[in-house]
């Protein structure tokens, strides 16, 4: 069914998304939905315009959507180099094992839960491709579904469209369950709460950050150029890289991340002043990537999907939520750095990144892109060597 703003129409999709970010942010701020966040309200906002046909669905591979394009090719790039303006190396070491070691926790969890949808699901002779192309693609993203798809012979499979489709739509609505979690009550009680180690360094009282300041527009522009300049570099570094070591892993954010933090610690007392400028036009992007989000989710479009690929995926991603929390519990990690971990299980770093900034875990943002990006590494190996496994 034709969506009432045609995929073509580029200046109606943005206008909806930024509507869509502009109530979510107004909103919150308004205390118009009392405990929900407003990076909720936008996914679930544009997922309704989605299901009810105002907006184009995000997951319609045959109706490509240049708006949402644009974000995944232009806005996340961009964004990564402005919500880690101002890094440090020592920190990041640091702070990176433990989500580093609750993401190889959630990693086990989607293998043993794919190994468990295997025997309880009948789906017949191809069903050990089916588990090894799900723990693939739930190990470090999408970017490992057609590496194992292709591996196991799959992508011929008369299962791969409806596991496409589960795999767009399905896995959309458990990332934004992951944004809920931090905030249930229940659960609080039982897990740390998420705190940032300070900087030695003094920061600006948050008065003084609030007030104006008339150099505003000259600090996004520096921030905006810096960043520009760090995603060329790094997209020509990537492609050199790719093809003198003959890989097929995306590095893009993985060579943009180590640029930024390079830069940040050569030039550390420079981009210190233009971190809040950085952060803010940061998430102000990553808001509009939420909200693409949400328009992946289209409610109708999962009654289209075989019931069998449908249960199966569930009892992966709930098996992995039941040991990944498992595990958070055990080692004593907050409910935030449990849902960037899983985050970057199910999505990969373009995922983790965005929710580790949305609750407000600028420390984490570069762990969680290093850990996404270690699922790219992995993911396949342990999809293709489960499936054979299995077979």
């Amino acid at each position: 069914m034709q969506s009432f703003i045609s995929p073509d129409n580029h200046f109606g999709v943005w206008a909806v998304l930024l509507g869509v970010c502009a109530f979510g942010l107004y909103g919150e701020r308004k205390g118009w939905f009392r405990s929900m966040s407003g990076a909720l309200v936008i996914i679930f906002s544009a997922a309704i315009f989605a299901t009810i046909n105002i907006l184009p669905s995000a997951t319609n591979p045959e109706v490509p959507v240049g708006a949402y394009n644009f974000v995944f090719d232009y806005i996340i790039p961009i964004s990564i180099p402005l919500l880690i303006f101002n890094v440090n190396i020592k920190k990041i070491v640091r702070e990176s094992g433990r989500l580093l070691a609750i993401f190889l926790i959630g990693s086990l969890g989607v293998v043993l839960g794919a190994v468990l949808a295997f025997y309880l699901i009948e789906i017949g002779e191809e069903a050990y491709k089916l588990a090894g192309v799900f723990i693939g693609t739930y190990t470090g993203g999408s970017v490992n579904f057609i590496a194992v798809g292709e591996t196991l012979d799959f992508l011929e499979s008369p299962l791969f469209s409806a596991t496409i489709v589960v795999d767009n739509v399905f896995t959309n609505f458990f990332v934004m369950f992951l944004f809920t979690i931090p905030f249930f009550k229940f659960l609080q009680r039982y897990y740390p709460g998420y705190i940032e180690l300070a900087d030695k360094k003094s920061t600006p009282t948050e008065s003084k950050i609030i007030k104006s300041d008339e150099k505003q527009i000259e600090k996004m522009a520096i921030v905006l150029t810096i960043s520009s300049l760090i995603c060329a570099i790094g997209f020509w570094l990537s492609n050199v890289l790719t093809n003198a070591l003959n890989i097929s892993v995306n590095i893009d954010l993985l060579i943009i991340t180590g640029l930024i933090v390079l830069v940040a610690n050569v030039f550390p007392k420079y981009l210190e002043k233009l971190e809040r400028t950085a952060f803010n036009l940061g998430m102000l992007l990553m808001y509009i990537f939420l909200a693409v989000i949400g328009a992946s989710c289209d409610l109708l479009e999962m009654l289209t999907v075989a019931p069998s690929v449908l249960f199966f995926c569930m009892i992966t991603l709930v098996v992995h939520f039941i040991v990944i929390m498992i595990g958070g519990k055990l080692l004593k990690i907050s409910l935030k750095e449990i849902a960037v971990a899983s985050a970057a299980n199910i999505g990969g770093p373009s995922i983790a990144a965005p929710i580790a900034g949305t609750l407000n875990m600028k420390k984490a943002i570069t762990p969680a892109i290093l850990i996404g990006v270690l699922g790219y590494v992995i993911g396949t190996f342990l999809g293709a060597s489960v499936g054979f496994w299995l077979a």
